[in-house]
Protein backbone atom coordinates (compact mmCIF):
# COMPACT_ATOMS: atom_id res chain seq x y z
CA UNK A 1 0.00 0.00 0.00
CA UNK A 2 1.27 3.37 -0.80
CA UNK A 3 0.33 6.80 0.14
CA UNK A 4 1.30 10.55 -1.50
CA UNK A 5 1.33 13.65 0.63
CA UNK A 6 0.49 16.57 -0.88
CA UNK A 7 1.39 19.93 0.93
CA UNK A 8 1.20 23.56 -0.02
CA UNK A 9 3.02 25.86 2.55
CA UNK A 10 5.80 28.23 1.84
CA UNK A 11 7.26 28.09 5.34
CA UNK A 12 9.29 25.18 6.96
CA UNK A 13 8.15 25.99 9.92
CA UNK A 14 4.10 25.94 8.78
CA UNK A 15 2.12 23.11 10.90
CA UNK A 16 1.05 21.75 7.24
CA UNK A 17 4.26 19.90 7.12
CA UNK A 18 3.89 18.63 11.20
CA UNK A 19 0.42 17.38 9.84
CA UNK A 20 2.59 15.64 7.02
CA UNK A 21 4.41 14.30 9.20
CA UNK A 22 2.31 12.85 11.89
CA UNK A 23 0.11 11.05 9.00
CA UNK A 24 3.70 9.68 7.43
CA UNK A 25 4.12 8.39 10.93
CA UNK A 26 0.80 6.92 11.67
CA UNK A 27 1.03 5.16 7.78
CA UNK A 28 4.47 3.72 8.66
CA UNK A 29 3.74 2.38 11.57
CA UNK A 30 0.91 -0.09 9.62
CA UNK A 31 3.78 -0.83 6.78
CA UNK A 32 2.37 1.93 4.39
CA UNK A 33 4.49 3.41 1.99
CA UNK A 34 4.98 7.61 2.19
CA UNK A 35 6.00 10.03 -0.07
CA UNK A 36 5.48 13.50 0.95
CA UNK A 37 5.21 15.68 -2.33
CA UNK A 38 5.66 19.25 -0.86
CA UNK A 39 4.95 21.79 -3.81
CA UNK A 40 7.15 24.09 -2.30
CA UNK A 41 10.46 23.13 -2.35
CA UNK A 42 9.82 20.43 -5.94
CA UNK A 43 12.46 21.38 -8.32
CA UNK A 44 11.89 21.78 -10.71
CA UNK A 45 8.40 23.29 -10.34
CA UNK A 46 5.47 23.73 -12.86
CA UNK A 47 4.46 26.64 -14.63
CA UNK A 48 1.28 27.91 -14.14
CA UNK A 49 -0.96 26.28 -16.17
CA UNK A 50 -1.53 28.35 -19.80
CA UNK A 51 -2.83 27.41 -23.24
CA UNK A 52 -4.53 29.07 -26.12
CA UNK A 53 -6.21 25.43 -27.39
CA UNK A 54 -6.89 23.09 -24.90
CA UNK A 55 -6.14 20.73 -26.92
CA UNK A 56 -2.45 22.09 -27.76
CA UNK A 57 -1.43 21.58 -24.31
CA UNK A 58 2.71 20.72 -24.35
CA UNK A 59 4.39 17.89 -22.97
CA UNK A 60 5.27 18.62 -19.16
CA UNK A 61 7.59 16.03 -18.05
CA UNK A 62 6.55 17.23 -14.69
CA UNK A 63 3.08 16.12 -15.05
CA UNK A 64 4.18 12.86 -16.39
CA UNK A 65 6.24 12.27 -13.22
CA UNK A 66 3.44 13.75 -11.17
CA UNK A 67 0.68 11.73 -12.29
CA UNK A 68 2.94 8.34 -12.00
CA UNK A 69 3.09 9.13 -8.09
CA UNK A 70 -0.67 9.54 -8.05
CA UNK A 71 -1.11 6.56 -10.21
CA UNK A 72 1.30 4.41 -7.75
CA UNK A 73 -0.61 5.73 -4.57
CA UNK A 74 -3.95 3.63 -3.31
CA UNK A 75 -4.31 6.83 -1.19
CA UNK A 76 -3.52 10.88 -1.63
CA UNK A 77 -3.36 13.01 1.43
CA UNK A 78 -3.98 16.91 0.65
CA UNK A 79 -2.37 19.20 3.20
CA UNK A 80 -2.92 22.95 2.84
CA UNK A 81 -3.84 26.31 4.97
CA UNK A 82 -6.75 28.08 4.26
CA UNK A 83 -6.12 31.71 2.47
CA UNK A 84 -9.51 33.93 1.50
CA UNK A 85 -11.66 30.72 1.78
CA UNK A 86 -9.78 28.39 -0.36
CA UNK A 87 -6.17 26.30 -1.11
CA UNK A 88 -3.19 28.57 -1.91
CA UNK A 89 -2.54 28.93 -5.42
CA UNK A 90 0.26 26.40 -5.94
CA UNK A 91 -1.99 23.99 -4.84
CA UNK A 92 -4.52 24.40 -7.00
CA UNK A 93 -2.14 24.84 -10.05
CA UNK A 94 -1.10 21.18 -9.11
CA UNK A 95 -4.87 19.46 -9.46
CA UNK A 96 -5.28 22.18 -12.56
CA UNK A 97 -2.43 20.78 -13.97
CA UNK A 98 -1.99 16.90 -12.86
CA UNK A 99 -5.53 16.08 -11.85
CA UNK A 100 -7.07 16.68 -15.40
CA UNK A 101 -9.18 15.49 -18.16
CA UNK A 102 -8.37 12.15 -19.40
CA UNK A 103 -6.37 11.34 -16.62
CA UNK A 104 -8.31 11.78 -13.63
CA UNK A 105 -11.63 12.06 -15.15
CA UNK A 106 -13.68 12.01 -18.78
CA UNK A 107 -16.75 12.81 -20.15
CA UNK A 108 -18.93 10.06 -21.20
CA UNK A 109 -22.61 11.70 -22.29
CA UNK A 110 -22.16 15.02 -20.68
CA UNK A 111 -21.25 13.85 -17.25
CA UNK A 112 -17.58 13.12 -15.52
CA UNK A 113 -16.44 9.95 -14.66
CA UNK A 114 -13.68 9.28 -12.25
CA UNK A 115 -10.62 7.44 -13.60
CA UNK A 116 -8.96 7.54 -10.29
CA UNK A 117 -11.65 4.78 -8.98
CA UNK A 118 -10.25 2.19 -6.17
CA UNK A 119 -7.84 5.52 -4.15
CA UNK A 120 -8.97 6.89 -1.08
CA UNK A 121 -8.22 10.61 -0.14
CA UNK A 122 -7.70 12.59 3.13
CA UNK A 123 -7.50 16.50 3.08
CA UNK A 124 -6.65 18.75 6.07
CA UNK A 125 -6.82 22.11 6.19
CA UNK A 126 -5.55 24.71 8.78
CA UNK A 127 -7.07 28.21 9.27
CA UNK A 128 -6.79 31.16 12.00
CA UNK A 129 -10.42 31.79 11.30
CA UNK A 130 -13.40 30.09 13.13
CA UNK A 131 -14.96 26.78 12.29
CA UNK A 132 -18.53 28.66 13.42
CA UNK A 133 -17.64 31.62 10.21
CA UNK A 134 -17.31 28.57 7.88
CA UNK A 135 -20.40 26.71 8.64
CA UNK A 136 -22.27 30.22 8.31
CA UNK A 137 -20.40 30.10 4.69
CA UNK A 138 -21.11 26.78 4.16
CA UNK A 139 -18.02 25.18 4.18
CA UNK A 140 -17.90 26.28 0.31
CA UNK A 141 -13.71 24.78 0.66
CA UNK A 142 -15.64 21.05 1.67
CA UNK A 143 -17.83 21.05 -1.24
CA UNK A 144 -14.51 22.27 -3.48
CA UNK A 145 -12.88 19.38 -2.20
CA UNK A 146 -15.58 16.71 -1.68
CA UNK A 147 -18.08 17.02 -4.03
CA UNK A 148 -16.47 18.65 -7.09
CA UNK A 149 -12.20 17.65 -6.89
CA UNK A 150 -12.35 14.14 -5.20
CA UNK A 151 -16.10 12.94 -6.05
CA UNK A 152 -15.14 14.01 -9.86
CA UNK A 153 -12.24 11.95 -10.06
CA UNK A 154 -13.69 8.96 -8.61
CA UNK A 155 -11.84 9.28 -5.19
CA UNK A 156 -13.15 8.10 -2.27
CA UNK A 157 -12.82 10.99 0.62
CA UNK A 158 -11.78 9.50 3.82
CA UNK A 159 -11.66 12.09 5.99
CA UNK A 160 -11.68 16.25 5.57
CA UNK A 161 -10.02 18.01 8.66
CA UNK A 162 -10.15 21.48 9.37
CA UNK A 163 -8.04 22.94 12.45
CA UNK A 164 -9.33 26.18 12.90
CA UNK A 165 -7.80 28.70 14.93
CA UNK A 166 -4.29 27.70 15.25
CA UNK A 167 -3.21 30.71 16.37
CA UNK A 168 -4.93 30.43 19.51
CA UNK A 169 -4.06 26.74 19.90
CA UNK A 170 -1.76 25.90 22.55
CA UNK A 171 1.01 23.22 22.18
CA UNK A 172 -0.58 20.53 23.57
CA UNK A 173 -3.77 21.31 21.63
CA UNK A 174 -2.08 20.91 18.36
CA UNK A 175 -0.30 17.85 19.90
CA UNK A 176 -3.52 16.48 20.25
CA UNK A 177 -4.79 17.26 16.69
CA UNK A 178 -1.41 15.61 15.37
CA UNK A 179 -2.12 11.80 17.34
CA UNK A 180 -5.25 12.41 15.54
CA UNK A 181 -3.91 12.75 12.52
CA UNK A 182 -1.26 10.16 13.27
CA UNK A 183 -4.15 7.64 13.99
CA UNK A 184 -5.61 8.60 10.42
CA UNK A 185 -2.62 7.18 8.64
CA UNK A 186 -2.58 4.22 11.36
CA UNK A 187 -6.15 3.60 10.42
CA UNK A 188 -5.84 3.34 6.09
CA UNK A 189 -4.26 -0.47 6.44
CA UNK A 190 -7.26 -1.55 8.34
CA UNK A 191 -9.39 0.18 5.76
CA UNK A 192 -10.84 2.38 8.04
Amino acid sequence: MKTLIITAHPSSKGFTHRIAEAYKAGAESVGVTVEILDLYKESPRQDFFSFENIRDVRVDLIRDSYQAKITESDNIVFIHPLWWGAMPAILKNFIDINISAGFAFRYIKGRPVGLLKGKTANVYITCDGSKWLYRFLGMPFRTTWSVITLFVCGLKVRKIKLLDKKFKKTEDQLVKFLEGVKRDGASLAAGK
